[in-house]
C-alpha cells in the first residue's frame, strides 16, 4: 500500500526536524513525503533542512517540497491533496513525533478494512484521566473532551476517543489522521476557517463520516509536543475557536436541523460558565472575541 505523507509547516525547523527523524525511524517507508512550506524564508534555503530531507535520507521515498505565500493549515493540507499519489495520505503535524511502528500499524488497518475511509492513531501525552466537577460539566453542556466516543454532541461539538485502550469506529478525527485519497480528495479541508484553521480536522472527518467509515486505533501512538512556535495567546486562541465552532455549526448542523440551535445555545452558555468557575479572565475574554467576529461578520 502506497502512502502519501502530507506535511504543513511554518518557521518551525526545530519540530520539523524532529518529526521528520521519527518517520525516517519507521518500520514501514512512505511512498512519498510532501512538505507544504509557508516559512517567511524558505526552508530549503538553509542546510540543516537539505541536510535531512533528501534521498541519501529515505531511499524508498519520493520527496516533494512546495513554498507557499499562502498561510493557513487548510490551504496547505489542500495542496498537498492536489500532490500526492498515494493510496492513503496521513496529515502530519510538524510538531509531533511517531512510535516508529505507526505508519506499519496504520497501514495493517487499512489492508485488513477496506470499508475504512480515513482514521487516526492516539496521543501518549495525554493528561491521566479524572471525573471531576470540570468533566462533569463538560458531559453536561455537550462540551468537548478526551476519553470520550469520538463523536459529535448534539450543539455539534466534537468529543474525542484519545485515551481509549481499545479500536473503534468515530466520527471525529484529530490533526494527525489520514484518509484514502479517493475519498478525501472529493472532500478538502474548508479554508474559510483562516490561518490558523482551528477545527478544520473534525470538519472534513464529520463531513466524511456522513457517507463513509472512520476508525480509532489505540496501538498507532503518537507523542504531540504542541510547539511554542506561532501560537496565539490563550486568549485569541479562544477567539479563534469561538468563531470557527460558530462558523461551523451554522454551516453544518444548523441547516439540517434548527432545533439544535438548543444544544449550541447551552453549550455556549457552558463554556462561559466554566471560564467563570477556572476564574480564567483569557478564556472569557475570548470567546467573547469569537462571538463578536463571527457575528459581525
Amino acid at each position: 500500500m502506497k502512502n502519501s505523507i502530507v506535511i504543513c509547516t511554518r518557521n518551525r525547523l526545530h519540530d520539523l526536524h524532529s518529526c521528520l527523524l521519527s518517520i525516517a525511524a519507521q518500520t514501514y517507508s512512505p511512498y512519498e513525503i510532501i512538505i507544504v512550506d509557508s516559512s517567511d524564508q524558505p526552508l530549503n534555503q538553509l542546510p540543516a533542512f537539505n541536510a535531512l530531507f533528501m534521498r541519501s535520507c529515505f531511499p524508498d521515498t519520493y520527496l516533494t517540497y512546495e513554498h507557499t505565500n499562502i498561510c493557513g493549515t487548510a490551504h496547505q493540507r489542500n495542496q498537498g491533496i492536489k500532490r500526492a499519489r498515494g493510496e492513503v495520505v496521513y496529515f502530519i503535524d510538524d510538531d509531533a513525533v511517531y512510535e516508529p511502528d505507526y505508519f506499519e500499524r496504520m497501514t495493517s488497518i487499512f489492508k485488513q478494512h477496506p470499508e475504512y475511509a480515513g482514521g487516526m492513531g492516539t496521543l501518549t501525552d495525554l493528561p491521566t484521566y479524572s471525573f471531576n466537577k470540570y468533566r462533569l460539566l463538560r458531559i453536561v453542556f455537550l462540551l468537548p473532551r478526551d476519553y470520550s466516543k469520538g463523536r459529535f454532541t448534539w450543539s455539534g461539538m466534537p468529543t474525542h476517543p484519545y485515551g481509549h485502550a481499545t479500536f473503534k469506529q468515530v466520527e471525529v478525527l484529530g490533526g494527525c489522521c489520514a484518509y484514502r485519497l479517493s475519498v478525501v480528495k472529493n472532500y478538502l479541508f474548508d479554508e474559510n476557517l483562516g490561518v490558523y484553521a482551528a477545527m478544520e480536522d473534525c470538519d472534513l472527518s464529520g463531513r466524511i463520516a456522513r457517507n463513509h467509515k472512520l476508525f480509532f486505533y489505540p496501538l498507532a501512538k503518537i507523542s504531540h509536543r504542541a510547539s511554542p512556535v506561532n501560537r496565539h495567546t490563550l486568549q485569541e486562541s479562544k477567539a479563534i475557536w469561538m468563531r470557527n465552532y460558530n462558523y461551523l455549526f451554522f454551516k453544518r448542523f444548523y441547516p439540517h436541523n434548527k432545533l439544535r440551535v438548543l444544544g449550541y445555545c447551552w453549550s455556549i452558555a457552558g463554556l462561559f460558565l466554566e471560564a467563570l468557575l477556572m476564574r480564567n479572565t483569557a478564556h472569557l475574554k475570548g470567546y467573547y472575541q469569537g462571538l463578536r467576529r463571527f457575528y459581525g461578520e
